[in-house]
C-alpha cells in the first residue's frame, strides 16, 4: 500500500520555497526505506551530492537519508530518496532546505524478497526479482540507464510498467541485517557497497564482522527491519574462495587481478591484496568499485602507496577470500 502525503498547492508557494527555488510538493512513503518525493523544479546538480543531500534533507522523529536523491528516469522532478528505516504508522516531517514541513506516515509493509544465501565464508546475499514485482532502483532512475542498459525501464507515476505495479528497494548504503545461528546469538552483518544490483542480479551482499565466518553446518535465519524474506534460512557450508591466477601492474597505484575464472557476480567488492616487497615492505590495494570486466578486476594502492619500478612484489589475499592459483604470485612494475 502506498502511504501519500500532499500539500495543497497554495500552501506549497506561500510556505514552502526554498531558496534554491525547488519546492516540496508531494511525498509518499513507499516502503520502510524509501520515499517518492515530487518538487516543483528539478533540484540543480550541486544539491544532489550526499553531504548537500543530508543538510539539505530534514526529517523529525529520528529519520534521516541514507544516500543521494535519484531523479525517476522520465520524471521532471520526482526522486527516489532513501532513508533509514522508518516506523510503521508514525507521522514524519521532510522539511527541504529550510522550507516548511511536509507531512508523510511511515510505511511499513516490508519488501518481499525471494531468500538468503551463503556465497563465502562471510558473505550472504539476500534475493529479489523483477517477476514478483520488486525492482532495485538502479534499473527505474535517469542516472543509471546506461550501466543498467536491458534492464531499465519507466515507472508511471503510480510507479506501474506495462500495467504492472512495482516495488522499489533504494539504496542499501550503511544497512544491515541480522543472522542469527541455531542455538546462537545474533550477528549483524553489513551491507557491502556497490552489490545490491549488479551482473543481471538483485542480490545485494551482507558480510559479517571482519574475522567472522559463517559456520559448515549450522542452520542460520536472516531477518530485516525492511524485507519479507521468503526463505530466510540457510545451513552454512565449505564454499571454495576465490582463486587469483594472476596480478599485472597497469601503473604505480593501480593493478588488474585476474581469477581463474569469471565469478559472474560482485564478489571482488571491498576485497583487498597485499603486496610485500623482498626488504619486507608491504602495500595494500583494494577493489575499485565497479570495475571487474569478466574475471579481472582492477585494485588501487591505498593510503598514497605506490609500487617501485624494478621491485618484485609478493601477492596474498588479505583474509580468506581468496587464494593464489599457483604456489606465489608476483607482480613487477
Amino acid at each position: 500500500m502506498m502511504l501519500t502525503s500532499q500539500l495543497e498547492p497554495a500552501a506549497v508557494q506561500a510556505n514552502s520555497e526554498p531558496q534554491s527555488g525547488a519546492a516540496v510538493t508531494r511525498v509518499e512513503a513507499l516502503n520502510p526505506i524509501t520515499l517518492q518525493v515530487t518538487f516543483s523544479s528539478p533540484l540543480p546538480s550541486e544539491d544532489v551530492q550526499l553531504d548537500r543531500a543530508k543538510a539539505n534533507f530534514v526529517f523529525n522523529g529520528g529519520l534521516a537519508i541514507r544516500n543521494i536523491p535519484q531523479l525517476k528516469t522520465g520524471a521532471a522532478a520526482t526522486y527516489i530518496v532513501p532513508t533509514t528505516v522508518q516506523t510503521a504508522g508514525t507521522s514524519y516531517t521532510l522539511s527541504y532546505k529550510n522550507g516548511s514541513p511536509v507531512s508523510f506516515t511511515g510505511n511499513g509493509n516490508k519488501l518481499p524478497l525471494r531468500s538468503a544465501r551463503q556465497v563465502s565464508a562471510d558473505t550472504i546475499e539476500l534475493e529479489s526479482s523483477l517477476e514478483d514485482g520488486v525492482t532495485d532502483y538502479a534499473n527505474i532512475v535517469q542516472a543509471d540507464i546506461e550501466r543498467q542498459g536491458e534492464l531499465a525501464f519507466t515507472l508511471d507515476e503510480q510507479n506501474r510498467y506495462q500495467g504492472k505495479p512495482y516495488q522499489i528497494i533504494s539504496s542499501l548504503r550503511d544497512d544491515y541485517v541480522t543472522i542469527t545461528p541455531e542455538k546462537g546469538q545474533p550477528i549483524r552483518a553489513v551491507y557491502v557497497p556497490y552489490t545490491q544490483a549488479t551482473d543481471g542480479r538483485q542480490a545485494p551482499k551482507y558480510r559479517l564482522p571482519e574475522g567472522q565466518e559463517l559456520k559448515r553446518g549450522v542452520n542460520y535465519t536472516v531477518t530485516s527491519d525492511w524485507a519479507a524474506i521468503q526463505a530466510p534460512t540457510f545451513t552454512a557450508a565449505k564454499i571454495k574462495p576465490l582463486r587469483i591466477k594472476s596480478v599485472k601492474a597497469v601503473n604505480d597505484s593501480t593493478l588488474e587481478v585476474t581469477l581463474d575464472k569469471d565469478p559472474q557476480d560482485e564478489l571482488f567488492a571491498s576485497r583487498s591484496i597485499q603486496l610485500t616487497a623482498p626488504d619486507g615492505t608491504s602495500l595494500t590495494a583494494q577493489y575499485k568499485v565497479l570495475s571487474r570486466k569478466g574475471a579481472t578486476g582492477t585494485f588501487e594502492l591505498q593510503n598514497g602507496g605506490k609500487l617501485t619500478p624494478g621491485v618484485k612484489y609478493t601477492v596474498k589475499p588479505v583474509g580468506t577470500w581468496a587464494k593464489l592459483k599457483e604456489r606465489k604470485v608476483t607482480v613487477k612494475l
